[in-house]
């Protein structure tokens, strides 16, 4: 690979900028975790992470054993520069607007490392290879312009990429989808990043590791706006010593992490000579905090950008668990190692020629269990796809939008399905019907059937079955805000094989039928609501009325293989929605202490791990 110290210096350098010194007022960041502050980020750590990558027997998917660079063309834009130490995995193209940045999301040589290791609040997802290629590829405008009212990622971009590093893995915004720093509470890696609700892997902090590749004078990112991420920032170093600006700036950064510069004519916004770019930090934001630039958002994201592809329903966190392992074992196979309670558990998992996904769940004792899954075809422009913003509560899948029958005071009457692909019954019109006596008069699910009070199964009754129901099947689930049907979904009831002269189930009985795995710990049993946050939830059950019993394997189908087993011997279905308000979830961040540090409950469980690392970004 050529050193891209030898690269012509019109490459390395783009546009010859000559930064102006503009003290713009920079307020004082958020307290960061003491790890972060007691442990700063090396510039370099190209060396340590290629000692990770002897551990990795295998190429990463998709690459040779090593990547070839070739210096961009002549011709080619100066933003070009940065992504050429990770061809071929890598690749861009341009037009009069944009550039276009095609990858898989995942690393690769020159620079592979260990992901997810050191995470500590982990929702059950696993890094994916994804398909940003084509129409979906990366897109950074070429000629940003300032924005009239720059955007705060404090309070704006939870959904979606805000940048995308020089490796082609994108970057979200440091705070998660709930306004809380995504490092400090544990969600990532040693390297800043995780996966999300679409098992796509992404940064939430600067990738610094990537500078010693790029060269000292390129930038390590993009923001979507257009403008340049580069290095940890220190106004106080000398010319060309670490942490001086590489453009020559010695200002304070402002509340975004950037500060403008002067470049010459004809190269600034608009043909002028005023430019901007962001710095990366050891504190929040770590990254670009908002949008300097104009960009277009749609739904609190971003537009346009790529979207992952997700191929299963997403999952819920796993309490207790601590990432202590992942290697890959294969050209597109890899595997994942946790520990809960000190007891490891063990995810291995690959995808055929054909692009399916087998996952193998091996469990502390050694038995496995097997999932697999048909790759979903990725959400296109403008559907609101995207991937999820990880960890616990993280971002999820955009669009969608639940709408089924309900009554009144917890009791809903059988309607047409509100998805024709998930649901395929014909509206009930003989008075099927589905209700719980554990709703209160309040019209809201008792406490007791939730993982704030007893953790026990609702009953559920309901009557008026067509005469032709030969078997009875129910399901209890939730689309968490924002969520897509089909595929965010959590489920908490499967259940199928009840005879037609059924007419209930009992208050936490489990004798009747068989259970199907829930989304929550992925067991043959009920999983009680437990999301996070306050404000009210809503969860649906439905009753489906079969005219023949599904054929599925006890213990290892869930909801969307009972959705598909049932697809073609549906009579008609009956819905009820249970609601429920918590005043906080369990397993949420405590509230700080008067020093703005975090309590730990006292409900006498261990202390947690120690946090992570600070990330240091391949």
């Amino acid at each position: 690979m050529m050193n891209a110290d030898r690269w012509p210096v019109a490459v390395l350098l783009g546009p010859v900028l000559v930064c102006a010194s503009l003290a713009l007022a920079h307020p004082p960041e958020p307290d960061a975790p003491p790890a972060l502050l007691e442990r700063p980020l090396p510039l370099d750590t190209s060396a340590r992470a290629s000692m990770r990558s002897q551990s990795q027997s295998a190429p990463a998917v998709g690459t040779a054993a090593a990547s070839t660079a070739v210096p961009p063309a002549a011709s080619a834009p100066w933003q070009v520069a940065p992504f050429v130490p990770f061809a071929p995995a890598v690749r861009t193209r341009t037009d009069s607007q944009w550039l276009y940045v095609e990858s898989d999301g995942m690393p690769h040589a020159p620079l592979e490392f260990t992901m997810m290791v050191g995470i500590r609040a982990w929702q059950q997802q696993v890094p994916m290879p994804q398909a940003y290629t084509g129409d979906n590829a990366w897109q950074i405008p070429l000629k940003p312009t300032f924005a009239e009212r720059p955007i705060s990622g404090k309070t704006s971009l939870r959904r979606g990429a805000i940048a995308l590093a020089a490796n082609g893995i994108p970057i979200f915004n440091a705070l998660n989808n709930r306004g809380e720093d995504s490092f400090a509470i544990g969600e990532l890696d040693e390297f800043g990043g995780h996966c999300g609700r679409a098992d796509d892997y992404h940064y939430h902090a600067a990738p610094l590791a990537l500078q010693t590749l790029v060269g000292p004078s390129n930038p390590i990112a993009f923001a979507l706006d257009g403008f340049a991420i580069y290095g940890l920032y220190n106004p106080k170093a000398k010319p060309g010593a670490v942490g001086a600006c590489p453009l020559g700036a010695t200002g304070a950064l402002d509340e975004l992490n950037g500060h403008e510069c002067t470049v010459a004519a004809g190269q600034g916004i608009g043909g002028g000579t005023k430019s901007y770019h962001y710095h990366a930090s050891k504190t929040y934001p770590y990254i670009n905090g908002g949008m300097r630039g104009n960009v277009t958002v749609d739904g609190d994201e971003i537009s346009p950008q790529a979207h992952a592809a997700p191929f299963r329903p997403s999952l819920q966190p796993l309490r207790g668990a601590s990432i202590t392992g992942f290697k890959q074992t294969g050209p597109k196979a890899w595997s994942l190692s946790y520990q809960v309670s000190g007891r490891t558990s063990r995810i291995d998992y690959s995808i055929d020629e054909s692009g399916n996904v087998k996952l193998t769940f091996v469990d502390p004792d050694g038995k496995t269990k097997e999932e697999s899954y048909a790759r979903q075809a990725r959400a296109g422009r403008g559907q609101g796809g995207g991937q999820g913003g990880g960890g616990p509560g993280g971002g999820g899948q955009g669009g969608g939008d639940r709408r089924g029958g309900q009554g009144g005071g917890g009791q809903g009457r059988g309607g047409p399905p509100p998805n024709e692909v998930r649901r395929t019954a014909a509206p009930s019109k003989d008075g099927f019907e589905v209700h719980s006596s554990g709703v209160g008069a309040d019209g809201m699910l008792g406490k007791k059937y939730t993982c704030d009070g007893d953790s026990i199964s609702p009953p559920i009754e309901w009557t008026g079955l067509p005469a032709a129901t030969k078997s009875v099947a129910i399901a209890m689930h939730h689309v968490p805000p924002g969520g897509k049907e089909g595929v965010d979904e959590h489920a908490y009831i499967v259940l199928w094989g009840l005879s037609p002269a059924t007419k209930a189930l009992a208050e936490s009985q489990h004798d009747l039928g068989t259970w199907g795995i829930n989304t929550v710990n992925r067991r043959a049993e009920y999983a009680p609501p437990c999301s996070k946050g306050p404000g009210e939830k809503s969860y649906m059950v439905t009753v489906y009325a079969l005219s023949a019993e599904p054929k599925l394997t006890a213990g290892r189908a869930g909801f969307t293989e009972l959705l598909a087993a049932i697809k073609d011997t549906t009579i008609s279905i009956a819905e009820v929605e249970l609601r429920y308000a918590r005043e906080r979830a369990a397993g949420d961040e405590p509230p700080p202490r008067g020093d703005g540090k975090r309590r730990r409950e006292t409900d006498g469980s261990p202390p947690p791990p120690p946090p992570p690392p600070p990330p240091q970004s391949p």
